[in-house]
């Protein structure tokens, strides 16, 4: 019988699958002002600070946070800024996004955040997926391109090339 050959292993490209950067809907909570607001429109300070003291912040710890306003109230910074120096004692992060845009924030930042080093002249795969939004692989591509060798686009078995670092003579 003839053993069968694994050419893509063989081969040295190391996929990257961006999609297991994309953040969990039970890793992250999302904080709305509207309920604190006056009439959902407006913040009275006195009110709205008694009403932040009495949140229980440990109900976030270990939790990315973001912060936004779901209707169109004029939210002073400030108070960002306050409920923010309330949930960094528990929380990993905390972020502002509006509400469709709050996944795809942490999933940049992720992305921002990986060990790019461990690329270091590999041949690298970007894993296509249309559930992975166009500004997710242009960020990865602009710092994968600072250390790989080559940088392809598909699958490990039939990649399409889109970038190759030149040799040195």
């Amino acid at each position: 019988m003839e053993q069968i050959i694994n050419k893509v292993e063989l081969s040295g490209i190391v996929t990257l699958d961006l999609i297991n950067y994309k953040p969990l809907k039970q890793e992250y909570i999302v904080f709305d002002l509207v309920p604190y607001l006056f009439q959902k429109y407006l913040l009275k300070e006195k009110v709205f600070r008694v009403d932040m003291i009495q949140i229980n912040w440990s109900q976030f710890t270990g939790k990315e946070v973001v912060l936004f306003c779901s209707n169109d109230a004029i939210v002073p910074y400030w108070a960002y800024v306050y409920i923010t120096s309330l949930l960094k004692p528990f929380t990993n992060k905390v972020y502002f996004a509006n509400q469709q845009d709050h996944t795809e924030l942490i999933w940049m930042e992720r992305v921002k955040n990986i060990d790019y080093s461990t690329f270091h002249e590999q041949k690298v795969v970007l894993k296509a997926s249309t559930i992975v939004p166009p500004e997710i692989y242009v960020c990865a591509a602009g710092y994968l391109m600072e250390n790989v060798q080559s940088l392809m686009w598909g699958e490990a078995g039939s990649p399409v090339m889109i970038y190759k670092k030149k040799k040195n003579l």
